[in-house]
């Protein structure tokens, strides 16, 4: 399980030990008594853009996870890493490289909203999900508070053959098969820290050396 919730450039890891943060972060360390306690640290955490990356130790993160959902305003989304031989779809979206995703609706399973995010977002058919990847979350700023979202993510195939269309309504400008070299070199390198916890999981480590 991903046990980090990432704001901004900034994140919030679980943990028993310290570790050291992959953005060569200085990481404040707390071991909060209470959830009321942890929802202080939080917040702080959160309102304030001069702190860095904190670790929360010796602490429950599925515990903390429950409470935060019931403490922020809580979205949960479903995006796919789809594989056709050897060959990973990624999409431009906002100046970032990005995977297909989208909040699921009313009523929905996480596994037909994934699915159907990736179809829509793309115009790629035949998917077949593989296996579930690890959870992502982030906080953003919502109307006047925070909101924390929780991304499932599913590693696909498909064998698709026609052209991948962008969609442009939902910012999408570009729609690209990449190798595996590509997706470490070109999309690692300009995303998103949850996006690179899935590339970490679905094609393992990424030498990150010039």
């Amino acid at each position: 399980m991903n046990k980090k919730i990432y704001y901004n450039n900034k994140f919030i890891e679980f943990g028993q030990t310290q570790s050291q943060s992959s953005q060569n972060q200085t990481i404040k360390i707390y071991s909060p008594e209470n959830l009321q306690t942890l929802k202080i640290i939080i917040t702080n955490f959160l309102q304030k853009t001069d702190l860095n990356s904190i670790a929360i130790l010796n602490y429950s993160f599925e515990e903390a996870l429950n409470f935060f959902k019931t403490s922020f305003f809580y979205i949960e989304a479903a995006g796919g890493f789809i594989e056709k031989g050897k060959r990973f779809l990624f999409i431009h979206r906002l100046g970032k490289w990005d995977l297909p995703k989208g909040k699921l609706d009313s009523g929905e399973t996480i596994e037909n909203a994934a699915l159907r995010e990736c179809e829509e977002e793309c115009a790629v058919t035949n998917l077949k999900i593989v296996k579930q990847l690890s959870s992502t979350f982030h906080f953003y700023q919502y109307k006047t508070g925070f909101a924390l979202k929780q991304t499932y993510w599913y590693y696909m195939s498909t064998d698709h053959s026609g052209e991948l269309i962008p969609q442009r309504e939902e910012n999408i400008d570009a729609a690209v098969w990449f190798s595996e070299i590509e997706v470490k070199k070109t999309a690692y390198n300009d995303t998103y820290l949850t996006i690179k916890d899935v590339i970490l999981e679905a094609l393992g480590p990424v030498n990150t050396e010039k």
